[in-house]
């Protein structure tokens, strides 16, 4: 493989014509190691297409490869809804530069609205959620209108990409749904979340050890919350939720009160890129009080960008997604091959759907599409 990459580099130009015949020899999982070549970054972005897909052609018919096989970069989208109503949620990886989708098994006991982490090792981990109720007696009739009842859960599953399975670990010391977790320092985080239980729930703070596999309780937030988003930055993890940051140092563990945004939201995405914390999307509230607000959008949610400077403790304010309206929560920052992205649905809820990739220029503060995700593909 490295050989023939180093041939290809020798010289691109006259030796392109052989493009097809050298890809034609690699495994699947060198892609990473193409796309990040002088030669590929140089194609025009059809060839690359090509290149991509050509890598994809060369593996026998009988195989197929799947999460854990691959050297991509992937986003994750746990609980993905289904276009098809009544269907239930899955979960998949999607891959950008493959234009692949790696199904994973789903969530055991359908577990709903979980905390999702990815580690440096690129180990998955999920947390908390809630499972259905199962009825004590069968029920033949028509289904029920009534909504269905759940059950706050404290469980924790790690991802077994080779097995595609997810196994169980330690539970967390307290039931809530929808976590934030991060990881920091060697740990894992699991910040907040809602549950049943009330205002101590929503301001629980545990960390986790994956030598050791058992949870420990922390520094509890300032607030409490039903939701927040949080990232990690130099080894500490910044919680943002309404207008409020937070910053939780890890040595100390203490909680440090930051600069305010200029707009109040929940449900935004967040991400750390450059030493800056970008900050996006969601529904406008009325300060902390969690009321939404009208916004200039069709559906009520922001399109506002805010960006937080680590190093000054400033919020400033950036171009705004590039979308002409959208239903949250169908926003989210991500980082791909080192660039600050958003992965968006460009169409309402109940409208057919359109997903792309848009890259943030910093230097320029725009937003440039990336690519358009295919119809096939989600």
């Amino acid at each position: 493989r490295e050989a023939a990459m180093s041939w290809l580099d020798y010289n691109t130009v006259s030796r392109s014509q052989y493009l097809s015949t050298v890809l034609s020899h690699l495994r699947i999982d060198a892609l990473s190691e193409v796309i990040q070549r002088e030669w590929f970054q140089g194609l025009p972005p059809n060839d690359k297409s090509v290149v991509v897909q050509g890598l994809y052609k060369s593996m026998p018919r009988f195989f197929k490869p799947r999460l854990g096989m691959t050297k991509e970069e992937m986003i994750i989208i746990i609980e993905a809804a289904s276009e098809h109503p009544g269907s239930s949620f899955t979960s998949i990886c999607y891959s950008p530069q493959a234009e692949k989708v790696y199904k994973l098994s789903n969530p055991p006991a359908d577990l709903q609205k979980v905390g999702t982490v990815v580690t440096p090792d690129n180990d998955i981990f999920i947390a908390g959620g809630q499972v259905p109720l199962k009825n004590t007696k069968s029920n033949h009739s028509k289904p029920s209108k009534l909504p269905a009842a759940f059950r706050t859960v404290n469980f924790f599953y790690w991802f077994d990409a080779q097995q595609n399975t997810w196994i169980p670990k330690t539970p967390m010391l307290s039931v809530r749904t929808k976590p934030s977790l991060v990881w920091c320092d060697g740990y894992i985080y699991a910040i907040g979340g809602d549950n049943v239980g009330g205002e101590l729930n929503r301001r629980t703070v545990e960390r986790y050890d994956c030598e050791r596999d058992e949870w420990t309780m922390v520094s509890p937030l300032p607030c409490a919350w039903q939701w927040n988003v949080a990232v990690v930055v130099h080894d500490c993890i910044y919680v943002m939720a309404h207008n409020l940051t937070y910053c939780y140092i890890p040595r100390s563990g203490s909680w440090v009160e930051m600069a305010m945004r200029q707009t109040s939201r929940c449900f935004a995405s967040a991400a750390a890129f450059e030493d800056k914390i970008f900050y996006l999307g969601g529904l406008h509230t009325g300060n902390n009080s969690g009321i939404r607000l009208p916004s200039n959008t069709v559906d009520g949610s922001s399109l506002t960008v805010e960006v937080y400077d680590v190093n000054k403790n400033e919020w400033s304010m950036a171009a705004n997604i590039p979308a002409k309206r959208y239903s949250d929560p169908c926003v989210r920052a991500v980082v791909i091959s080192n660039s600050l992205c958003v992965f968006i649905r460009e169409t309402h809820m109940n409208e057919k759907a359109k997903y792309a990739i848009y890259q943030y220029d910093m230097d320029l503060d725009q937003w440039f599409l990336r690519q358009h995700i295919s119809e096939r593909v989600l």
